[in-house]
Formats: structure tokens, sequence, C-alpha cells
């Protein structure tokens, strides 16, 4: 997963409180400076924590929505 300054990691803002897309300005080794992209907050952050919390963010992405491609098929003969 690409880390380079310009880029957007999902994080939760220590500022607003909202996982949103923070923009990634620059990097000295492990540590990053980012931006939230709701209130414009700025954040140091390891490079471990941003992609832990993609992930982890991502992971709970599919679950709901594989949740929901379960309930699209109507289990009622009604429907038919």
């Amino acid at each position: 997963m690409d880390l380079e300054p310009g880029s957007t990691r999902l994080y939760r803002c220590g500022l607003c409180g909202a996982d949103t897309p923070h923009r990634i300005c620059s990097r000295r080794g492990n540590r990053y400076a980012v931006v939230c992209t709701n209130c414009a907050g700025g954040a140091l952050v390891g490079g471990d924590d941003l992609l832990l919390y993609q992930v982890r963010w991502e992971e709970e992405l599919r679950q709901i929505l594989e949740q929901l491609a379960e309930g699209d098929t109507p289990t009622d003969d009604r429907w038919h």
C-alpha cells in the first residue's frame, strides 16, 4: 500500500472524531504528517498505524457489503 505524500488513507481524526480520508503531507522515517479532509486538522501518525487502520476499515466494509449482498436475495415467495 502506497504511503507517498499526496496520497490519502482512511484514519480516525483526533480532532473531529470522523473516519475520513487523511492526506499524507510528508514523512520522516516511519512517521507521517497527515491532514484530515473533513476538518483540516493535522496529526503525526506512524506508518504501521495508518496501514492497520486502512486494513481494518476495508475488512469492515467488505463484511458490510457481503451482508447487504446476502440480503438482496428474497427468501419470501411473495416477491416472485
